[in-house]
């Protein structure tokens, strides 16, 4: 393999990269860069080249060999007292709902596992504008340098490890997102969508009147599910993005009221 990877071209670091992984098995993104010599979001965007041919898997932070378990350990989340299981609907949604990310505006980032796995995709963009109040989101959006990443004030609820609060709404006046992220608890066609906390809605209600398109992602095991707290109607989200699950008479509800659905 050439010493210099800054001197390697695409097509050669891609095919050294397959005989890396096919040989040594799991290998980090982090390591990759360093062999190579170029930054770890080229690197990301090698995988995804050679994710596509499927000459290998990705992974959070690594690359796999075709058909190898990902076993995903989390070992970040354990020392913010928190282990996250690995959930392949919700990497899907996660990779969906970046899909619907424009360009160059301001994205928020709500807590809970399934916006956990939004960031975890935003990371991998080039360049991105991320607020949040998941400090889970932003520790997977530290793996990515380039991001620009902005935590909110707040009374941090430990057992969720997202700030909310009074000083959360404070921080966020004069603020403008472009789209906002956000998880619920349950959906249903009569209580709305729903949550579990009265801190989750202060959340809601502050971000609602930022944000010009609020995205709900949630998996289709919340959909005829009551928790709480109600946030309000279904109609207060502009897109939903889901796996494809979802019961019909949600994906009618969506398109009779003008409700994008992405699943």
């Amino acid at each position: 393999m050439e010493k210099d990877g800054k001197t390697m071209n695409k097509t050669k670091r891609l095919a050294e990269i397959k005989r890396m992984v096919e040989q040594q098995g799991r290998i980090e993104v982090n390591d990759l860069s360093q062999i190579f010599g170029v930054s770890e979001v080229t690197i990301r965007k090698d995988l995804a080249v050679l994710e596509e041919r499927r000459c290998l898997k990705r992974v959070y932070g690594a690359a796999l060999p075709v058909g190898e378990s990902s076993e995903f350990k989390a070992a970040p989340e354990k020392s913010l007292g928190m282990h996250i299981e690995y959930d392949r609907r919700k990497e899907e949604i996660g990779q969906l709902a970046v899909s619907l990310v424009a360009d160059g505006g301001w994205i928020f980032v709500g807590q809970g596992t399934t916006c956990y796995y939004v960031a975890r995709e935003l990371a991998k963009l080039e360049k991105v504008n991320v607020l949040t109040n998941n400090l889970l989101a932003a520790q997977a959006l530290a793996q990515n340098r380039q991001a620009n990443v902005i935590l909110t004030g707040g009374n941090l609820v430990h057992s969720h490890l997202y700030v909310a609060g009074e000083m959360f709404m404070r921080n966020l006046d004069n603020l403008h997102i472009s789209q906002a992220f956000m998880g619920v608890g349950g959906a249903d066609l009569s209580a709305g969508y729903t949550v579990n906390y009265s801190t989750e809605l202060i959340v809601y209600r502050t971000i609602r009147e930022i944000a010009d398109e609020m995205v709900i992602v949630l998996d289709s095991s919340k959909f005829g599910r009551k928790t709480f707290l109600s946030l309000g109607r279904l109609t207060l989200s502009d897109t939903v993005v889901s796996d494809k699950g979802v019961p019909q008479e949600y994906i009618d509800y969506y398109e009779k009221n003008q409700i994008k659905i992405r699943v």
